[in-house]
């Protein structure tokens, strides 16, 4: 399967090597707009991709299977309806859109068309969460009654020190509502199977100045709200504080709970009982041929590539592959947020 990928910096530094890997497809192009140098690793590449300057030109000059749009937020729109207009199954980067209005129009064109849309939620098949919406699934919990998703990371010093580039600019949807909240909201989503009734938001700067930038977009967000099925939840995030107590997402039901810290410690208790951790096979090592980096995001989004490849080449997505809809109600709620 060719593949082409938009854009210089994550594309570029975890996604083509994270797709090379897989034994049947191949990274045949990419196209940078800004970052017009490739990494140095690449060299070493026995078949190295065609390097293009303008994402229409590779578009227009390419046989392409798959498009990889890892571009700033404004404009995936436009990269997403082109590839929906030539019938070129697509992976966007999320947040998916700027806003509902174009989340909505790309959706609108999918479902004309048929055409395969998929969005990186990719953290949907990170084994440990894998496990937690088993749980869930099989009534271990029974009905949720709370769902909580906390993260503090400390990061004071480093907005301060380093430049935040258009991630600290709300014109371009920087910040971390949508770079991390936007996981986070279909992580609650798609654990619970559930869609969001009652949302309210406050989004942040806390460090609007660093490293020469003034920035106004946010490195905090503070969110609640119900579900459709009546449980309430909460999730929020620091980034410009310094001590941070990492990842916590905790999910109390009517007959027992669920606990994860940091992606890799789970715990399960029945009502009545202790919690208990739940001892997980270790996790399947990645290649030392990328980098540590790229290491880092290997456990969830290789699986999550092997099914986007299942679903272009034989027509029926996963159960757990977001799609284009799932990137759409995303959007939604981010633009609740926003203007709550």
């Amino acid at each position: 399967m060719r593949v082409g990928i938009i854009g210089g910096g994550f594309g570029l530094r975890i996604q083509a090597p994270l797709i090379r890997l897989h034994p049947d497809m191949e990274v045949a192009a990419v196209s940078t707009m800004m970052r017009h140098e490739l990494p140095d690793e690449w060299a070493g590449w026995k078949q190295a991709p065609v390097h293009y300057k303008d994402w229409t030109e590779m578009l227009d000059r390419e046989e392409l299977e798959l498009l990889v749009v890892s571009s700033l937020p404004s404009d995936h729109f436009r990269m997403v309806k082109r590839a929906i207009e030539q019938g070129l199954p697509v992976i966007c980067e999320k947040p998916f859109a700027m806003n509902s209005h174009e989340s909505g129009k790309l959706l609108e064109m999918a479902t004309k068309s048929r055409a395969k849309v998929v969005v990186d939620f990719e953290w949907r098949y990170l084994p440990v969460r894998q496990k937690v919406k088993e749980l869930i699934t099989n009534g271990a919990i029974g009905q949720i009654l709370h769902f909580e998703y906390h993260i503090s990371s400390p990061q004071y010093a480093r907005l301060l020190t380093a430049p935040r580039g258009w991630m600290g600019e709300k014109s371009k949807f920087g910040g971390m509502l949508g770079a991390v909240g936007s996981h986070m909201i279909d992580c609650l989503r798609w654990l619970a199977q559930d869609e969001i009734e009652i949302v309210h938001g406050t989004v942040h700067t806390h460090v609007p100045q660093g490293a020469g930038e003034k920035r106004d977009a946010d490195d905090a967000f503070f969110v609640h709200g119900m579900m459709s099925s009546g449980f309430t939840f909460s999730i929020q995030l620091l980034s410009g504080v310094h001590h941070g107590f990492g990842s916590q997402l905790k999910i109390f039901g009517n007959k027992g709970s669920i606990t994860l810290t940091d992606d890799r410690v789970l715990r399960f208790g029945e009502a009545g009982g202790q919690l208990t951790e739940i001892g997980l096979p270790a996790p399947k090592e990645a290649p030392s041929v990328i980098s540590a980096e790229a290491q880092a995001y290997y456990p969830a989004f290789y699986p999550f590539i092997d099914n986007v490849y299942r679903y272009i080449k034989f027509g029926q997505p996963d159960a757990d592959l977001p799609l284009i809809e799932d990137g759409h109600r995303n959007q939604t709620a981010l633009d609740r947020i926003l203007g709550s």
